[in-house]
């Protein structure tokens, strides 16, 4: 094979740029970021945006103007100058200009909304902060704490709650920060998100989607807060702070993510499959 003609074609470089950007942006991503959630969150959508570029991979048409050139290179430029100095480097915001910039490179301003999915999903971890606040808005620490208190009620326990405080026996927790479940939250709009961008849905369909995927989170979120209050009036103190966090919510999110993914195939994905083989049967016939 001839390695100049391949360095000759436009297609090798843009694969070259988003490569190394890419490797850049996980690298500070590890180092800077102390949220295992947010790093599988940003994973996730970098996992995703590569399907979507592999997709496509056959009608990419590199036709970009120079002056879309310059700003999507000077757009890349100043985001690398950036990441010299100490939190230069916006790990929300970074991502998606530097995906504006290399669409740019690629294709220029008149065709971007051929890569409109992908930039949609690079710009969903600069809206994290404004879908946690109104997640939160909305109330959701109060009703986790009680629909948990329902729950251990239901399960025959003495409980009582008052506003964010869930009170047995034996001891109590207080329901805010990690266990309001807003991790939770924006981790299923992530997937909710991707699933969106890959299968053909309509709106009721996607409507109907984000339901389930918040109800499925809740409801779990839900039953980790009545077994951290149940740990707790055990003073099982080891075990209280596995569930509470790292692997133990971890746990939580991969069975919240399976159940939705159960969803979505027996509801969706099955159907799309089913009709586009009876188009392919009626296509050889």
């Amino acid at each position: 094979m001839n390695t100049s003609k391949i360095f000759a074609k436009p297609g090798y470089w843009l694969l070259a740029i988003i490569a190394s950007l890419t490797a850049i942006h996980l690298t500070l991503l590890f180092k800077n970021s102390l949220d295992p959630n947010i790093v599988s969150l940003h994973s996730l959508l970098l996992i995703g945006i590569a399907s979507l570029f592999w997709e496509e991979r056959e009608n990419f048409d590199l036709k970009s103007d120079p002056l879309s050139s310059l700003i999507g290179s000077l757009l890349i430029g100043l985001i690398l100058i950036r990441t010299v100095s100490p939190g230069g480097y916006h790990l929300s915001l970074s991502p998606l200009i530097l995906g504006l910039g290399v669409c740019l490179l690629a294709c220029g301003r008149n065709s971007l909304n051929k890569y409109r999915r992908e930039l949609i999903l690079l710009s969903l971890p600069a809206l994290y902060p404004l879908i946690s606040s109104l997640v939160k808005a909305g109330g959701i620490t109060l009703w986790t704490a009680r629909v948990s208190s329902f729950l251990l009620w239901a399960a025959g326990f003495s409980v009582h709650q008052e506003g964010y405080i869930i009170t047995l026996p034996r001891g109590r927790v207080e329901v805010l920060g990690a266990c309001a479940g807003v991790d939770g939250v924006l981790l299923m709009l992530t997937i909710t998100v991707l699933f969106f961008m890959l299968v053909p849905l309509k709106l009721t369909q996607k409507v109907m989607a984000l339901f389930v995927a918040f109800c499925i989170t809740f409801i779990l979120n839900c039953l980790r807060v009545s077994i951290l209050a149940l740990l707790a009036d055990a003073h099982q103190l080891d075990s209280f702070t596995y569930w509470h966090g790292g692997n133990g919510s971890l746990v939580f999110s991969m069975i919240s993510v399976g159940l939705f993914g159960g969803f979505c195939w027996f509801a969706y994905v099955r159907k799309v499959l089913e009709e586009n083989c009876q188009e392919d049967a009626e296509d050889t016939h």
